[in-house]
Formats: structure tokens, sequence, C-alpha cells
């Protein structure tokens, strides 16, 4: 073998990749590679002289172990140097390198555009071919301003090579998207337009690729293409001007037509009739082409199709300006009815695309489209996903006023088996066209009450309060859309929604239908109220304001609806506790202030001006969390800035935040006469020691505030005197009271866009709750102790443990204890919200110093910890309000970091809070062929997860089911399984993101072996594995 062959080999690169090839494990890859990076190293660093052929190899060596994913920190410079070198073995190496090793913005960059302007100015090709295809890798706004002149001289010049040309129009398209005004249209674009002269297809290709870039961002300027691309294409078409190289299965050049196609939807239809002509002329002869690729083999049918279909788009969007494209625009409609039909599904989805785009031009074309309803209605039901979306759309853009009711109806009955992914979207396009096209608001409301019936978990609050809306504004259906929510309440599986708008409208409307046989106010309520134990509390809330308008339109309900208020006035839930305890003062008030107070709602009127919504009265009563009235709590804060519109257009600026109605004349925000209006700077309560207003139950808080009224912070009593939970006591300790730093009222810029939302505030205990601290009492004797100094940290984490899993089904308990600190909490949840009091007593009989506390956070759970006193004295304890909000998936709970000083030692702590996936979860309640449904959608890892286990205690179905149900929110389904020793849940998980992921499980139980299985299946492996990990850690302890 000759020297030079053996250099052009570099037998010790061959030799290297042997050696790695060869590696019996990663650890001896590791060491081969390690040994061989010592040596470049050494060998740059040391050589003198080393020549082109070493460092060629060299550089070679490391791209391939930067191919095998290893780090390189040395070498850039050698492959800089070697773009400098003569030889073409050379450059080429070291352009391979740059291309592989460097970005745009890297900072060798500025080293190397003297070596790219060198080479793109030689006379040499291939170094000018190296260059521009360095340019095309890594060009950025440095190499554009550098080297763009010259790149486009090379592509425009006469003496340029074809492949020069090439390389220099992908090059300049690079520079064009980093640098959009390197190729300005008053400079570059004749002499770019008139590369289109050029014979060679290559060319051609590449420089409408520059065009069809430059004319997507803008075409001012680069009118001039259009003629030239319809000769262009002629000659293709008709002429049969093209290299034979260039033909594809009997299809000549299909890259470049498409392109061409492509470039014309740009610019509108030629103004020219000759070129009109002679263009329409061409897409016919490309439409007549359609059926000569059946017999084809596949490629050949795809190449066509790419053809026809981007002429279909072309002509639709012409949309039949002049008479040629009129024609042309019938036979498309034509056209794609057959692709309806067609085998292939890529066909068939790209015929429903097309048709979706033909759908929204003129009424003659939409015509045309009419003609395929029932196919279209067919491909619902086709096996493909993608078909089934594409069909959707197509019929919402077809639907009209004649054909709503027919379309409307078999959206509807597609709904029952529709596919959960696009359940939520479907629901959607039939609320709108139900809306948009319905002939009479008595069909409309029945829609809406059937799509609540079919899919009320995707029925967004928006929906309902659109129905609410429109019966509101038109009296001639108010009776009809009454008689219809009170059947559909009958029913004993309706959707929490439909008791939304039920109880909306027979709260404004049922007087209506109270004096026909069966539906009577007796009947309206006992109707209304036997749905209230199992909805939620938004919905208990609204419910709530209907006893109260039922009360003012039928006194005979009087003392029922009072019991109702007085049981709800010691509700843990703020806004119900409220409502009570307001409506119960209110029922008993002056029938002159009840009138004015829950008369009837008025017509909402149309937006005004600036998008303000007018009311043609002041009075109303039904604006709470979840009404049309007023924005639901999670909206505002996602909304825009402090814009009081909600999703209907309905003004809430003037809305009291409690039970919501405009003060009337006289009448205060809490709805009690004589009352001065409080003010907002203090939400709290902290400083206000009095209220003016005529207090209701200890615990409420008034109309005008939106969070609790917390009076002071102070500790319980330390010898047993009865304190409630949270310390709220409004009469002073028998000890000194500690001072809590409060945090202020939380600010627009911080992570709840201005505090708590209304929904989350209304978290309270009520303050009048007696009985013992439910954390223990604290201690009389103890003396100081550190973790452990009494117990094994075995003991200790083992006993920490329980408590968390204690607290994972329980609202409230112990969360640590130890010799120095006892730490219990209470928390209360909504949705992806919630917030968690913490207490911290003070065991011991010396003060803890230096007392800090924080949270190690998790992306997905956004926290709040207002701050807590720097030292807790002896036997005393403080709180500490810790606000939440959950973001996304997560599998681990954030932990709570602590720190204070004992008089013999620092203490540092990290404790897990009981915040899991199970606490942003509600019940899903669903039948058994729904159930198994949505069963079979999520098969396979990472969305199934299964688990054998042995239980911890015997195995008692009654115990796991009030397990899943209390404890992790998830609802068990009777009579789904049909074994008695199984069960099934469903339930939903909820995050500010809008992410709701369903949650399925089955339990197979062996009472004789007292062994479980698990089944868990839901949309998202990140749940599944959190629930999996909980319930088996849950019921396998003793």
């Amino acid at each position: 073998m000759s020297v030079a062959a053996s250099k052009n080999s570099m037998r010790g690169l061959t030799v290297f990749i042997s050696d790695i090839r060869n590696a019996q494990s990663k650890e001896g890859e590791d060491k081969r590679v390690q040994k061989e990076l010592a040596h470049i190293r050494k060998e740059f660093k040391e050589a003198k002289n080393i020549d082109g052929y070493q460092r060629r190899k060299y550089v070679c060596k490391l791209l391939y172990i930067y191919m095998l994913g290893y780090d390189l920190d040395f070498g850039h410079m050698e492959a800089v140097t070697l773009l400098s070198a003569n030889k073409f073995q050379e450059k080429s190496i070291g352009y391979l390198a740059l291309g592989m090793l460097l970005h745009e913005t890297h900072e060798l960059i500025p080293l190397i555009i003297n070596s790219l302007q060198e080479d793109l100015t030689s006379r040499a090709d291939y170094f000018q071919c190296l260059a521009l295809s360095a340019v095309a890798n890594i060009g950025g706004k440095e190499m554009a301003d550098s080297l763009c002149p010259t790149v486009q001289k090379l592509l425009v010049a006469n003496t340029s090579p074809p492949h020069i040309k090439k390389r220099a129009a992908q090059s300049l398209f690079r520079l064009y998207r980093k640098v959009p005004s390197s190729t300005s249209a008053d400079l570059w674009a004749a002499k770019i337009i008139g590369i289109l002269d050029d014979p060679d297809i290559g060319v051609l290709t590449s420089s409408l690729s520059l065009l069809l870039g430059i004319a997507t961002d803008s075409t001012a300027g680069w009118e001039l293409v259009v003629p030239k691309a319809v000769t262009v294409l002629g000659k293709i078409v008709t002429g049969r001007e093209y290299s034979k190289d260039y033909v594809y299965h009997s299809i000549p050049c299909p890259w470049l037509q498409v392109l061409i196609i492509r470039l014309l939807r740009c610019f509108p239809p030629p103004s020219d009739q000759a070129l009109s002509f002679r263009l329409a002329e061409i897409l016919t002869i490309i439409f007549n082409s359609a059926d000569s690729g059946k017999a084809g083999n596949t490629n050949q049918k795809n190449a066509l199709n790419a053809i026809l279909f981007e002429t279909i788009h072309l002509i639709i969007h012409y949309d039949g300006q002049t008479d040629q494209f009129d024609n042309l625009l019938r036979q498309t409609g034509s056209l794609l009815g057959r692709f309806l039909s067609a085998k292939e599904t890529n066909i068939r989805y790209l015929g429903l695309e097309a048709m979706s785009h033909l759908a929204s031009l003129s009424s003659e074309a939409a015509n045309m489209v009419k003609k395929h309803q029932n196919t279209v209605v067919l491909s619902l039901r086709d096996a493909d996903i993608s078909i089934r979306r594409r069909a959707l759309d197509l019929l919402y853009g077809m639907c009209d006023k004649q054909s709503s009711e027919a379309i409307v109806g078999e959206l509807l009955t597609y709904l029952v088996t529709a596919d959960y992914q696009i359940r939520e979207e479907l629901v959607v396009k039939i609320a709108a066209l139900a809306e948009k096209l319905a002939s009479n608001y008595s069909w409309y409301v029945d829609v809406i009450l059937q799509l609540i019936s079919s899919a009320g978990e995707h029925v967004s609050d928006a929906i309902w309060h659109r129905v609410v809306k429109i019966v509101t504004n038109h009296d001639d259906i108010q009776e009809y859309a009454a008689k219809t929510v009170f059947a559909a309440l009958e029913s004993s599986s309706c959707h929490e929604t439909t008791v939304k708008v039920g109880g909306y409208i027979l709260g404004e409307f049922g007087h209506l239908i109270s004096e026909k046989p069966g539906s009577g106010p007796q009947e309206q309520f006992q109707l209304l109220h036997s749905k209230f134990p199992t909805v939620g509390l938004p919905t208990k809330a609204l419910l709530l304001t209907t006893y109260v308008k039922m009360v003012n339109l039928y006194p005979e309900l009087t003392r029922t609806v009072q019991e109702v208020f007085k049981q709800h006035q010691t509700s843990i839930d703020a806004e119900i506790q409220q409502r009570s305890c307001e409506y119960y003062q209110l029922s008993n008030t002056d029938e002159n202030l009840m009138q004015s107070v829950l008369d009837v709602i008025p017509a909402w009127n149309e937006v005004q001006g600036d998008g303000e919504p007018a009311r043609s009265n002041n009075n109303m009563a039904f604006n709470n969390a979840n009404s049309p009235n007023k924005i639901p709590a999670q909206t505002q804060q996602r909304g825009k800035g402090n814009n009081h519109e909600d999703l209907l257009g309905l003004d809430i600026g003037n809305l009291s935040v409690g039970t919501g109605h405009v003060n009337p004349p006289n009448v205060s925000s809490n709805g009690f006469p004589g009352v001065a209006h409080a003010e907002l700077h203090d939400p709290f309560g902290i400083h206000n020691s009095t209220s003016h207003a005529p207090s209701p139950p200890t615990g409420s808080y008034g109309a005008n505030n939106p969070f609790p009224a917390i009076n002071t912070l102070q500790h319980p009593s330390i010898s047993g005197v009865t304190g409630n939970p949270f310390g709220l006591s409004p009469s002073p300790s028998p000890v000194s009271s500690i001072n809590v730093n409060v945090s202020p009222p939380l600010s627009s810029a911080n992570l709840f866009d201005g505090g708590m939302t209304n929904n989350l505030s209304a978290i309270q205990i009520p303050p009048n709750a007696s009985g013992p601290n439910p954390f223990g009492s604290l201690g009389a004797g103890s003396g100081p102790l550190v973790p452990g100094a009494d117990q094994s940290d075995a003991a200790q984490d083992q006993k920490t443990q329980a408590f968390f899993r204690r607290l994972l089904l329980a609202s409230e308990g112990v969360l640590y204890e130890d010799g120095n600190l006892q730490i219990g909490l209470k928390s209360e949840y909504q949705r992806e919200q919630g917030r968690i009091m913490l207490f911290y007593g003070n065991s011991s009989i010396s003060p803890l110093n230096n007392f800090r506390a924080a949270i190690s956070p998790i992306a997905q759970v956004q926290t709040q910890l207002h701050q807590v006193p720097n030292s807790i004295a002896p036997k005393a304890q403080v709180q500490q309000l810790l606000t939440f909000v959950c973001t996304g998936e997560f599998t681990e709970p954030p932990v709570l970091q602590l720190s204070f000083v004992t008089p013999t030692r620092p203490v540092n702590l990290s404790i897990k809070l009981p915040i899991v996936v199970t606490k942003f979860t509600e019940q899903l309640r669903v039948s058994g062929p729904d159930f198994f449904n949505s069963w079979k959608q999520y098969t396979g890892k990472p969305y199934e997860i299964q688990d054998v286990f042995k239980a911890g205690r015997p195995i008692d179905l009654a115990w796991i089911s009030k397990v899943l149900q209390d404890g992790f929110h998830l609802a068990v389904l009777k009579n789904v399984d049909p074994s008695i020793n199984n069960l099934v849940a469903a339930g939903t998980f909820h995050a500010s993101n809008g992410a709701q992921v369903v949650c399925l499980l089955r339990m197979e139980t062996n009472p004789q072996a007292n062994m479980c299985r698990l089944t868990i299946r839901t949309s998202s492996g990140s749940v599944s594995s959190a629930l999996q990990s909980l319930i088996v850690t849950q019921l396998s302890s003793s």
C-alpha cells in the first residue's frame, strides 16, 4: 500500500473505532475513550509541528467521540485551523467538525467568518460548496451581516454553476430566516426572480423554496414572480420541458409543482386575463390527471395527490373570482365528494380538511358541500380518530339554519359514544351551533339540557351561564324552560350542572309553573333539596340563594327553608355559612326589604360602548361563584388583569363579594338595613375588634370582605381552656397573647393575582366551635429535648410516617410531635386550590428561638407561606397560614423545612406535608358503560399501573370504600363490577393549567388470602404512579 493511500485511510481512526465496537462493557468503552482523549490532548498541546494529516485524524476521532455522547472541551481551534488548509480532505473535515460542534451564537463564529468569506470568493467550486453548506447549517445574525451580500452575488451570478446556485439559494434562505431585512425586495426581487429562467430543475426548486419563504412573510415587491411561476408550471405540465432525471414514478417534477402552486397561493388571482386563462388551463389539466394514478403504485399516488390537493387549495383560495376559476371551483366540490368515500385514510382526511375550507366560502360553495352531508356524518364513526375530528370540524362549518336541527341531532347522538379526547370540543361546538342557529329558543333549551345530560362533566360554566342569560331575556320561553328543567331534575342521575341550571331557573321563574299539578312550590323545593347533599359547595351556595328566592315568592315555605339555613349556619365553608346567616336574617326582616333585594332578575341589555354591559335594573341576588352574573373565581384568576367582565360579557364590577347583590337604597352590602359600608383595607379583620353590622353567628364574614374574619391570632389555653382549632378566639386567653406578624393582603403581583380567590377564601373553621384542642394539650413538665433524645430516630420516623398517612385521609390532625415541638394542621381544598393552617406548639419549658419555617417547593405546586414569630414561648402555640395552587401533575409532596434553637443545640427538621394529588381530586360519578368506555382508552404503560399487595388488616370492602371515597376523594361506583369482592372507583384530578385527569381504578380482593390487586388507569402516567403509591401504602399499613 502506498503512503498516500495509507494517509487517506487514516488507519488510526479505523483502529480506534474497532476498539470501541469491541468493548465488552460501558466501563470498557469509557476507559478507552478517556485514554484516547488524553492522548489527543497531549498531541495538540505538545506537538509543535503537527501536520495536516495528523490534525485531520485527531479531529475525526473527536467527532466520533462526540457522536458517542461525550462532551468535548477542546479541539475546536484545531477544527478552525483546518479551514485554512489548501487540501480538500483537510478543509472538508474542518467544515464537518464546525457544522457539528458550533451553533449560530457560538463564541468561535467570529473566528471563522474570514475563512468563510475567503472560500466563498475562491475560484474553486468545491471550496465554495463547503462554505455555503456551513452557512446553511449554522448561519445566524452575525453571518448574515457579514456574508449575505456574497451569497446573494453567488446566487444571481451568470457564471455560477448550478450546484453553486442551489447551495447559495438554501444558504440565503437560512440567512433570511434569521435576518429578514437582509434580502429586501427593492434590491434583489428582480434579480432573484430572474433565476426562474434557469433551465436547471434543481436550481428552480431551490430558488422557489427561497421565494416561498419570503412570500409567506410578505408579498410586497415580489408580485413579478406570479407570471414567472405560471410559465415554469406550464412548461412542466403542458410543454413537457424537463429532464428525465426529475421524473418520479411517471410524475414530472412533483416537488417543483407543489412549490409553484403553494407559492401562487400567497398572491391574489392574476389580474391579467391571458395569464389567468393560462393558469386555469394548467390547473384543469392537473385536475384531469386525478384518475390517472388509480392504477399506479403507492408512490405514484402519493405524488399525484400531493399536486392535486395543493391545486384544490389554490382554487379554494381564488374562490371563483373569475369565470375560469368558478368552473374549477365546482369541479373541486365534485372531486372532494369522491375523496370522502375513498378507501385510503389519508385521502379521506385530506378531503375532509379541504372541504372544511370550501364550506367557509360563498353560499354556492356551501351548497356544494351540503350534498355530502350524509357521507360526512358517517365519517364520525370512522375507526381513525383523526378522521372523526375532521368530520366534526366539517359538520360545524357546513351547518346553517336549514340543516342545524339535523346536524345538531346527529352530533348529540354521536356525543353519547364519542371518544373522551374530543368530547369537550364536541360539547362546545354543539352549544355554539344551537345558540347561533336556533330557529326557536325552546329548541335551544332542549339541546343544552340534553347536552348536560349526555356529557355534563364537559359542559363549562360559560355554556350554562349563556342558557340562563337567554332564558332571562326572553319571556316567551321562561315557562317552558322552568317546566323542562323541572322534568330534567326528576331524573335520579341528573348531572350537577343540571342542578345549577335548575336552581337558577326555578328560583327566578318557578312561579310560572307553581300552579300546575305536581310542580307546586313544595314540590320544587323538595326536588331541589334532594340534590343538595350530593352537589359541590358552589352549587350548594347557589341553591341557598334559590331557597331564599322561594321564601320571597311562597311565604308558606318560610319555616321549612329557615330550618335549612339554621342547619348550615355553622358550616365549615365560609360561603355557605355566610349565605345561611344572611339569608336567615333576611327572611325575618321587613317584607318590602325582601321584595327589593330578592326581586326577579331583570333582562340583560346588550353590551355597550367599551364592552361594559348595562343592566335594566339594579336588583339581583343570584351572584355567587358559579352564577352567570359573576365569573367563577378560578376564571377571574386566569382572566385578563382585573377586568370584571365574565365569559358572557356580564358586569360584576358593582357586585359585593358575599351574596353579590347590588346594594339597593339604604341597604348595606351585607344585606342588613342601616349599616355603613365597611372598608377592605384589613381583609383579615385583624385590626377590627368590633363590627358595626348586626352580628351573624361567630365565624361568618361580611359580604364586602373577601376573606374570613380572623380577629386575633392567639394560642389556645395551655391549661385546657377550650379554643377553636385555628386559635381565633374572640376573647383573650388566660395567658398572654402571642403577637403574630400576619402578612398583609396579597398584592396583584403575587402568586394568586390579588390574593386567594373568593372560593378559596371561604375556607374557614367556625370560630365558635368549642372543645379541646384537636392536636392535644401541651405537657406541663417536659424538659427541652432535641429530636431523638427520648426515642430512637427510627421510632420517631415511624411515628411521623403514621401521622402523615393519617393526614392523607383527614383534613386535620397532628403532623409531627417530639419532646420540643408539636405541629398540628387543619386544611381545606377546593379543586386546584387549598390552604393549610399550621399550629406550632412549644411543649418544652424553654423558648424555641430563631424559629424559621420555609417550604421546599415542587414545580407543580405554587406555595405562599405567611410569616411566623421568631420565638415560641414555653407552653405556647402560634399559627402560620400556607396557601397553595396545584399547577400540574406531581408525585412527591412539598416539604416543610423548620429550624430553631433550643437551650442545648440547634434543630433542623424536614417534614413532608400531606399535599398530594388526591387532595386535588373530585369524585366522578359515571355509569357502568361510561366507566368501561373510558377504561378501554387508557391502556399500557405509563397510563396503566397494576400492583398486588397484602392488606395490612383483614379485608373489609366497606372500610376500603370509605378510604377511597372519603379519604382519597374517589367515587366508589356501585353495580359496575359483577364480583362482590371487587370494587371500582373514579375521580378527576384538577390543576390550574386546565388539566383534568380522569382517574379510574379497580380493586380485586381475596379475603381468604388477605390479598389485593389494584389496577389504576388514568390519562397521566404521573397521576397513575402517585395514586398507586398512596393507595397501596395506605391499605397495606396496619
